[in-house]
Order: C-alpha cells, then sequence, then structure tokens
C-alpha cells in the first residue's frame, strides 16, 4: 500500500496553482479566513501562509480559491480583506470602547 494522496492532488498540476502561489503566496491564512470564513484551511493555524499550505490544502479550501481565482475575484477579495483587518486593528488600537 501507497501513501494516500489527497484527491485534489491531481490538480495541483494543471490548475492555476503555479500562479496563486506566486501572486497570493505570502498571504496568511487569517486574511483568506476573512474572505472565506473560520473554516477555511481549518488544519493550519491562522499566521500560516499560503504558499506553505496550498499544496495541502482541503479541497473546499481549494475550491473557493480556484473558483475566485478563474473569476477574477481573488484579488479584490483579499483587499477588501487586508482593508477589514485594517479597520478592526485600528478600531481596536484607538479604544472604541462603548460605556454606559
Amino acid at each position: 500500500m501507497g501513501t494516500k494522496v489527497p484527491a485534489h492532488a491531481c490538480l495541483h498540476h494543471w490548475f492555476e496553482g503555479r500562479e496563486i502561489h506566486q501572486k497570493f503566496g505570502a498571504i496568511q491564512i487569517r486574511t483568506l479566513r476573512f474572505v472565506y470564513g473560520t473554516g477555511f484551511a481549518p488544519a493550519f493555524s491562522a499566521s500560516h501562509l499560503l504558499h506553505d499550505t496550498l499544496p495541502l490544502l482541503d479541497r473546499s479550501s481549494l475550491d473557493k480559491l480556484l473558483v475566485d481565482y478563474k473569476l477574477g475575484l481573488l484579488e479584490a477579495k483579499i483587499e477588501a480583506a487586508f482593508a477589514q483587518q485594517t479597520a478592526i486593528a485600528s478600531g481596536s488600537a484607538t479604544g472604541f470602547a462603548t460605556t454606559p
């Protein structure tokens, strides 16, 4: 018996993995979770980079990336996630607290 290969491993050779890796490899999983929700790449910590996790992503997470990449939506979604992260960080940094 050989080692079990993920169901999507054969896709890694022909899908735009190289382009995604080159263009978005430095993106942290935490950013992609802003885009796709907390269930994105559940086996990895938020600080992992996409280039480290791309070949190991679960099918659902990989499919989401592929669809958005092929439709040309991935870059805009990542930019929106960065903006959201920045807004949250600056909101907490300025002490937005509600007091009764």
